[in-house]
């Protein structure tokens, strides 16, 4: 039997899958790779940043639409693939013009829900669904980039956390019986983590090195969360959108991450 004719109502609506067909370990080892090539090279922060979370964005931002859609050939999916990779490159230029992508994001969409009309689809509802799509995946790529702005240990930070996150759910998730054991264990191993980059005194923790605990806590509620909140934008939780499982996890917490550590160094100072 589908592993989903096991799960409760709830978990076929709002789980986290867990997808053991195809190259999954070594996409995913490709994926960290290309993280590392675009975060180590001083001259590439925070474009080549800005690109690869971006294109990752848009392409979620479009999965969300098709997959509710059943077709790849709307203005709402173009306007959402645009509109979430486009927030991610305005965060360059800082929290102004990300704010300034946030509102040509809804009028852009009201445009177009108002200019291409479809029988059964009312245009202010189109338009939200649009504006959700672009602007959580968008926003979660735009938060990465503002960090890298702010503190670029507190990026790393956050990659890593997110990282063994993703190893730990997926590895013992995908065996699980339930949907606990996965999320649990990337708990574990951000915890795990946190004790390492404490005994370092990572930046910006160095002078308070206690201080990173607050932060791991907020991750290790977080990612599930994520994860959570894209299974919500999805009609069912196994629908088919892998660029939306590849960001799932920073959807809640890299925009609570960048506030916070905004506030945090500003207190600092």
């Amino acid at each position: 039997p589908k592993q989903e004719d096991h799960l409760s109502p709830f978990l076929r609506r709002y789980g986290i899958p867990y997808n053991t067909q195809g190259p999954k370990v070594r996409l995913g080892i490709l994926w960290v790779f290309a993280v590392v090539a675009v975060l180590v090279p001083q001259a590439l922060r925070p474009w080549g940043l800005a690109v690869l979370y971006g294109v990752v964005a848009g392409a979620a931002a479009s999965q969300i639409i098709d997959a509710h859609r059943g077709n790849r050939t709307s203005a709402d999916r173009a306007v959402a693939a645009f509109a979430a990779s486009g927030l991610a490159v305005a965060a360059t230029m800082g929290t102004q013009a990300l704010g300034i992508g946030y509102l040509l994001l809804v009028v852009a969409a009201v445009a177009a829900a108002v200019g291409t009309p479809e029988a059964g689809r009312l245009p202010i509802p189109r338009a939200g669904h649009t504006v959700a799509a672009a602007g959580i995946c968008g926003g979660a790529a735009a938060s990465l980039v503002l960090l890298a702005e702010y503190e670029i240990g507190a990026l790393i930070i956050l990659l890593v956390f997110v990282m063994v996150y993703d190893a730990s759910d997926y590895v013992v998730g995908s065996g699980a019986t339930n949907g606990i054991e996965g999320p649990l264990a990337g708990m574990l191993f951000i915890a795990a983590a946190s004790c390492v980059f404490a005994v370092v005194s990572a930046p910006p923790f160095n002078d308070h090195g206690s201080d990173i605990w607050s932060f791991s806590v907020l991750a290790m509620i977080a990612c599930p969360a994520g994860q959570i909140l894209a299974s919500a934008l999805l009609p069912k939780a196994s629908a088919h959108a892998p660029a939306l499982r590849r960001l799932d996890t920073m959807l809640v917490v890299a925009p609570a991450w960048a506030g916070l550590i905004g506030l945090y160094l500003a207190r600092a100072v």
